[in-house]
């Protein structure tokens, strides 16, 4: 049995291609299979693979018989795999030549599930433009199953919402039936997959010596957010919601905050005139869930803008009030986050009790009493 297969799902990226296929035939670990699906590019990007079969036998090439989308074609891939383990790169980025070698053996030291990196670098026109979101110790471990790991940009152990920055048992997935939404829409596909496997409580390590290079291309259709974008987002934070309420009830209070995420992201992202037309089925969305300020992993100033801007949907009785009440609650947001700010480097009012002092401060001046035996 191959030990792992990397499964590349491919359309109208000549000009990115030869990096992706370099990168992985380059690999420090050889025993691989590079199952490469086509979906139905039009441009030179299928004859690019075939050159690279050519060269290297690793290689399969596959090719939809119609163009599908993402999730579909990714689930060809796993159906042709062969490999113990399975796992996905985009055929605009490229990973580290030690890439797989460091997380399958991790994967095989603590006989995980699912084994992933948080060391992800985002570029543009091969430059580096941001490191990480995520906090990451350089080394392996593993850890124990959360839901509330799912985006937690705070946490080492976070679970990137990305199908890409991980390896993944190929058992487990077809133990559990879990594949990628079977739609054309691709949007936040990868949040929806996500989601529907942690269900399943993972075994879960980490190996972030592994980097993912994920290109930032202008005209990729996650940069480019349209009215069917959004629509998108909500139809597959629908599908994960119902998946969850028929299967595993008991968590569906865990997820409402991963859920509202991406809808936010994305209807926040589009154009003004965009956000008046789809204000209703937004509003929909919101009302299907039930975020509440418990479900949030930390109180960082974008948890609270996504929670008042929740709230502030939830209680709106047209796009106009809507408005009114999220310019209202951002302006708190921006000012709490201020005085937060300031108030770690010079405090505006606390009270301290101890045992002999009052210890007063108000506005940086500090007012100590003596307390008398009476007191």
């Amino acid at each position: 049995m191959i030990k792992l297969s990397v499964i590349v799902p491919v359309y109208n990226v000549e000009l990115y291609l030869r990096d992706c296929l370099d990168s992985l035939i380059n690999q420090t670990f050889k025993d691989i299979e590079i199952i490469c699906v086509d979906d139905c590019s039009t441009d030179n990007s299928y004859s690019i693979l075939e050159e690279y079969a050519k060269l290297d036998s690793r290689i399969k090439v596959i090719r939809n018989d119609s163009n599908r989308g993402n999730g579909y074609t990714r689930n060809v891939g796993i159906k042709s795999s062969t490999g113990k383990y399975i796992g996905f790169v985009d055929s605009d980025d490229y990973v580290s030549k030690d890439y797989f070698e460091n997380l399958y053996n991790t994967a095989k030291k603590y006989d995980s599930d699912i084994i992933s990196t948080l060391n992800i670098k985002l570029y543009y026109d091969n430059k580096n433009i941001r490191n990480s979101p995520y906090i990451f110790r350089y080394k392996e471990y593993e850890t124990q199953w959360c839901l509330n790991y799912i985006e937690n940009y705070s946490s080492s152990n976070a679970i990137a919402p990305y199908s890409v920055n991980k390896i993944y048992k190929k058992h487990f997935l077809i133990e559990n039936k879990i594949e990628f939404i079977n739609t054309h829409s691709c949007y936040a596909e990868d949040t929806n997959f996500t989601i529907k496997y942690m269900a399943y409580k993972p075994k879960l390590s980490f190996n972030n010596r592994s980097i993912y290079y994920y290109r930032q291309r202008e005209n990729s259709v996650s940069n480019i957010v349209t009215v069917k974008s959004v629509l998108g987002v909500i139809d597959n934070m629908l599908d994960v919601l119902n998946y969850y309420e028929d299967n595993f009830p008991n968590f569906v209070d865990n997820i409402y905050y991963k859920l509202w995420i991406p809808v936010l992201n994305f209807y926040q992202n589009t154009s003004e005139s965009n956000k008046e037309d789809l204000y209703s089925d937004v509003l929909n969305f919101a009302k299907r869930i039930k975020v509440r300020n418990r479900h949030i992993n930390n109180l960082s100033s974008y948890d609270n803008y996504a929670y008042s801007i929740y709230l502030s949907l939830i209680s709106s009785s047209n796009y106009n009030d809507y408005l009114y009440r999220s310019h209202s609650a951002n302006n708190l947001n921006l000012i709490s986050s201020k005085v937060n700010y300031l108030n770690s480097y010079f405090k505006f009012f606390a009270i301290n009790n101890s045992t002999d002092y009052f210890t007063i401060i108000i506005f940086g001046i500090r007012i100590i009493i003596k307390k008398n035996k009476h007191f």
